[in-house]
């Protein structure tokens, strides 16, 4: 139970927005990959960088934040996974509300990978596409 804890753990520095401590539970060659490569600028396998810069347009485009309610998580011996509710309001007042799939891969009680598994047409079209004149 271990990597339940762990990802429970993570989940919960992600809500917080405390990058530090998720950086903690992860190895230092984790792998970060989000569902729709080559269909939107996030999707594929992510370098730091560009994970910076995603939640750098999180931040800037959801000001209020972004709520993340855990449904459930499932774990073994190897892997986690955390089924979660996304909701959030963007500055323009458009609504991003999305069921997230996260599976974490565990190398010695730290988070080796994060898969994450989305509606890659909704993220796209309010993470990446133009903004509504803000009212």
């Amino acid at each position: 139970m271990e990597n339940k804890e762990t990802a429970k753990k993570y989940f919960d520095a992600m809500v917080a927005g405390n990058f530090d401590e998720m950086n903690k539970l992860k190895t230092p060659d984790c792998v970060y990959w989000l569902s729709g490569e080559g269909s939107w600028p996030f999707g594929g396998y992510q370098s730091l960088e560009n994970q910076a810069k995603l939640w750098g347009t999180v931040a800037e485009r959801f000001p209020d934040g972004m709520k993340m309610t855990l449904q459930s998580i499932t774990a073994d011996e190897e892997r986690a996974v955390l089924y979660v509710h996304i909701r959030g309001i963007r500055k323009d007042g458009r609504i991003y509300e999305n069921n997230v799939m996260l599976l974490l891969t565990f190398k010695d009680s730290l988070i080796s990978g994060l898969y994450e598994y989305l509606d890659t047409i909704m993220v796209n079209e309010l993470f990446c596409g133009p903004m509504d004149d803000v009212k």
